[in-house]
């Protein structure tokens, strides 16, 4: 729970951790909740959840959980004091996708997981470090999976730096509400046979689709979200590199519309992300059907179809941006309009004078470039 930021003084912290407490009480004796906590204001700690209460509480320095050494020492505690047949991991807080910067603990803002306010200037830590944090934390002992409980994570950059660490990636593309997962019912985070990524999703995208919680877009724009829930996508991580291969054959055969000249038609396509006034985060799975002939997508999409074994779209969700919410939102029918919910980064000149840094560029940093290669485009 990497809480040093406004998800403490907004109460979002401390409820989510009364919810983990109740669903705690549903476990049985073979059964661990390891949490590490680090609220703002406060002194960082690790502790089991034991029965509805925090046991074996270890207090730790007060280093900043954007810093990779703190998530790497934290996991490393986990399995040397409850050793386990599987473990999966939530990460609790903010986030913002695959978007990096400089590979150290100081960044600026808007950049991947873990914002840390306390620190000057403010930290992130890139998607590429929290890969090897989990890495050396696990000591390259896989996790069953990884749920993103936080905005952005349902990306395929996101999951293909991941690919080594964790069975299944799971998160949204979009913003989250800050009640996040409904941690008091815990049924499909620990049986991880089956679909069981399918309960995790479910769980969490009938939560908004009951708006029991939320039946506004944001804290300063009232709308209407009853029957809407959260985008979440689940990713088979052993079925990315085929389809990065598929996706790289796919996109060559359309390269006059991915150069800075060409043509790429977004126009129908579901954007999940809006920053530095900028729309992100396009649906992966419409914007290469919307570009490519028919025969060569119905190729790529046996391999999206093994890669993507289960997702919910939604056309409305909380946002803070208000733009967003109250216009962009609207023009969105996510159901009938191909949406898949797992989001791909395409190179924009849109995006050269309105993000920094340049996404076009930074997106070159990430494994998924490999395959991809956005260079040989121009780029």
């Amino acid at each position: 729970m990497a809480g040093d930021n406004n998800l403490s003084t907004l109460g979002s912290l401390q409820r989510d951790l009364e919810e983990l407490k109740k669903g705690s009480q549903s476990l049985n004796t073979s059964q661990s909740l390891m949490v590490y906590v680090n609220e703002k204001g406060k002194t960082p700690y690790y502790a089991r959840i034991l029965n509805g209460v925090l046991t074996d509480s270890v207090a730790l320095a007060v280093n900043p959980s954007s810093d990779p050494a703190v998530l790497e020492e934290a996991l490393r505690y986990m399995c040397e004091n409850y050793t386990a047949k599987s473990y999966g991991l939530s990460l609790w807080g903010h986030a913002k996708g695959w978007l990096i910067d400089n590979d150290s603990i100081v960044y600026a803002k808007t950049r991947a997981y873990a914002y840390d306010e306390s620190t000057s200037p403010d930290t992130w830590m890139n998607i590429p470090s929290l890969a090897r944090a989990i890495k050396n934390g696990m000591n390259s002992e896989k996790l069953s999976f990884i749920l993103g409980d936080c905005c952005e994570f349902g990306c395929v950059e996101v999951a293909y730096e991941l690919r080594n660490i964790t069975d299944y990636v799971i998160g949204s593309p979009a913003e989250i509400p800050d009640e996040g997962y409904d941690y008091a019912n815990l049924a499909g985070y620990y049986d991880t046979g089956g679909t069981f990524y399918q309960k995790i999703i479910d769980q969490y995208w009938e939560r908004y689709f009951t708006a029991a919680v939320a039946n506004k877009y944001y804290i300063n724009d009232p709308g209407d979200l009853t029957g809407y829930g959260v985008p979440l996508v689940a990713v088979k991580t052993s079925e990315l590199e085929n389809l990065a291969a598929s996706t790289a054959a796919l996109l060559k055969t359309i390269p006059d519309k991915l150069s800075p000249s060409g043509t790429l038609d977004l126009s129908e396509v579901i954007f999940y992300a809006y920053s530095n006034s900028a729309k992100g985060n396009y649906d992966m799975y419409k914007t290469l059907k919307m570009n490519t002939a028919a025969a060569d997508f119905k190729v790529w999409e046996a391999a999206f179809d093994k890669a993507v074994p289960y997702y919910r779209s939604s056309a409305r969700w909380k946002s803070i941006f208000t733009t967003l919410s109250t216009a962009m939102l609207k023009q969105f029918d996510a159901i009938s309009n191909d949406s898949h919910v797992l989001a791909m980064f395409f190179p924009l000149t849109y995006y050269n004078n309105k993000t920094n840094p340049n996404w076009n560029t930074a997106i070159q940093k990430l494994q998924w470039n490999g395959p991809i290669n956005w260079q040989q485009y121009g780029w």
